[in-house]
């Protein structure tokens, strides 16, 4: 018992310290990325961290599985080179045991990514692309003139005669979609600045013109007209992340997630320390490893149409590799 606590403690602290360590690098790293877009004025630099912040659990869906794969070469690696292990081994630790082990952590953290890859990520992708839209949207309406025609997008030009600290005034307004002849006009006497997490536009004290049939005009006077976001009168299009369907986020959950597992089961032989090599002799192989497989597994996600069948092939191809290491290093007397 003491052996088995010994043994979990130590892979759940490999794996925390490494998943820290990349968390580190890549938040940086996009951080860097982030701020080099804000200097470009594509994104206000205010929400840099929070972008990070709400795309970080999207970054553990790859983070957790590495540092998992790699808690359990360092570990074992470990163990082998202080011969700890002959200790272990006299006192039952066979492969079954090593595995039934392993397989606590490894169910934990299939659990935690089939959440953040089907609820958490795309909840907090949404969040990102409205901070991003807000934000934009504020950054548009203080750009705006007054004395200047503004063309916002394809569909609209607006003219405002003066500014104020939160609305423009005297606004001229024309809207005409690309697709259709109509053309609508609305004059009011203040545009509000949009208000914060929020992305509708609101119009105060005017009157909407429009053509009926016949060629008729047709007036409409209003005290305040809001014009939805999704209308998108001066928002950029953002692309900064896209919006997974429901059955993509569960085969790339379900795909993660045997990954953990199939990594598992790779480890292990993997681990073995060559003679006269140091503990750490395997790591950089793993490393190469995982890599290939995250990465043809990558290569996949944000896909419209995913091939079921290549998938597959990916994910048995590499479990019989795990079973084929295993099974020499069964056959040579060695865990």
């Amino acid at each position: 018992m003491i052996l088995n606590r010994y043994f979990l403690k130590t892979i759940f602290s490999y794996t925390a310290t490494i998943s820290l360590i990349f968390v580190l690098i890549i938040v940086s790293s996009r951080s860097i990325q982030y701020l080099e877009q804000a200097s470009r004025g594509e994104i206000n630099p205010e929400i840099v961290f929070s972008v990070v912040l709400l795309r970080l659990p999207e970054f553990l869906e790859l983070i957790l599985p590495l540092s998992f794969f790699l808690s359990i070469v360092l570990t074992l690696g470990r163990l082998r080179s202080d011969s700890e292990f002959v200790i272990m081994e006299q006192n039952g630790f066979s492969l079954v045991k090593v595995y039934s082990l392993l397989s606590v952590p490894a169910s934990l953290i299939s659990i935690l990514l089939i959440y953040f890859s089907l609820i958490l990520s795309p909840s907090l992708d949404q969040k990102v692309k409205d901070l991003l839209e807000v934000k934009t949207l504020e950054d548009s309406f203080n750009a705006l003139t007054p004395g200047e025609f503004h063309k916002l997008d394809d569909s609209y030009l607006l003219f405002a005669q003066g500014r104020q600290e939160n609305f423009l005034s005297d606004i001229f307004l024309v809207e005409r979609k690309s697709n259709s002849k109509d053309k609508k006009v609305l004059v009011a006497k203040k545009f509000m600045a949009p208000l914060p997490e929020s992305s509708d536009l609101i119009f105060q004290s005017g009157f909407s013109y429009s053509e009926g049939e016949n060629n008729q005009l047709i007036s409409v006077g209003f005290r305040s007209m809001l014009l939805a976001g999704d209308r998108d009168l001066i928002a950029k299009d953002n692309s900064f992340s896209k919006q997974k369907d429901f059955s993509g986020s569960l085969i790339w959950s379900c795909s993660i997630s045997l990954m953990v597992l199939i990594t598992m089961f790779l480890a292990l032989p993997m681990s073995q320390n060559l003679p006269r090599k140091g503990r750490y002799s395997k790591v950089l192989p793993s490393l190469l490893i995982f890599s290939i497989y995250a990465g043809l597994l990558l290569t996949f996600r944000g896909e419209e149409v995913i091939n079921l069948t290549y998938l597959i092939f990916l994910h048995l191809f590499f479990l019989i590799v795990a079973f084929y290491l295993n099974y020499r290093m069964f056959l040579g007397g060695k865990i």
